[in-house]
């Protein structure tokens, strides 16, 4: 991400911004939890201030993986499902973790037909994020799939998903107006619609995402 993007999506940058240094000291850390999903480390730490304290941080075992799938008519797969959690119903693209040492593309593509029922011919990767960064360490990798065919839909036995194929212009009206919350979601339908206005798609593809003639 340093180049402003991913891959031949990159956007120039002007000019290089200034970061500072660690500030943190480390006096100790133990770990203060775990299972098989994650861990919590506890540090014992001197703040960027000065003044002595703790830090626990969780650290998902995964890495969080998400999928756009676009389909020539500018259309979109998202699923929806009951998110434990936040304790309400939440439309989605889908997502998965990658197990460790697990190529977030091949964790993308058995997400996408799993959840979706649809495999891609044409993978972008477009994001990279860092989720809550004031608690976690859980990092995101984000594709855009295209050129899309049928696969086969197999969801795991804990999972229950509704299916809805919807236009790119309902799905941005949805982020825009905040019924669509899931946070790689939402990122990654905005880059996708900025890559449609700024010429980063197939001028066919942006067109029909985009509701031209």
């Amino acid at each position: 991400m340093a180049n402003g993007g991913v891959g031949r999506y990159a956007t120039p940058m002007t000019e290089a911004w200034e970061e500072d240094g660690d500030p943190w000291i480390v006096k100790s850390v133990e770990r203060a939890w775990e299972n098989g999903w994650f861990v919590i480390d506890r540090y014992k730490v001197v703040h960027p201030g000065g003044a002595d304290g703790e830090y626990s941080v969780v650290r998902p075992r995964r890495l969080a993986v998400g999928v756009l799938p676009i389909e020539a008519d500018g259309s979109v797969h998202m699923v929806g499902q009951w998110r434990f959690p936040l304790g309400r119903y939440s439309w989605e693209m889908p997502e998965g973790g990658a197990e460790p040492g697990e190529p977030a593309l091949d964790c993308a593509k058995r997400e996408l037909e799993e959840e979706a029922g649809v495999r891609a011919r044409a993978w972008h990767k477009v994001l990279e994020l860092d989720i809550s960064n004031s608690l976690t360490d859980e990092t995101a990798v984000v594709f855009i799939a295209t050129d899309l065919e049928p696969g086969t839909h197999q969801p795991e036995a804990v999972e229950v998903f509704k299916h809805k194929r919807a236009p790119f212009l309902d799905v941005l009206a949805r982020v825009a107006n905040g019924q669509i919350r899931d946070a790689m979601t939402v990122a990654a339908v905005l880059r996708a619609h900025h890559m449609a206005v700024t010429g980063r798609l197939p001028e066919a593809l942006s067109r029909a995402m985009l509701g031209e003639p």
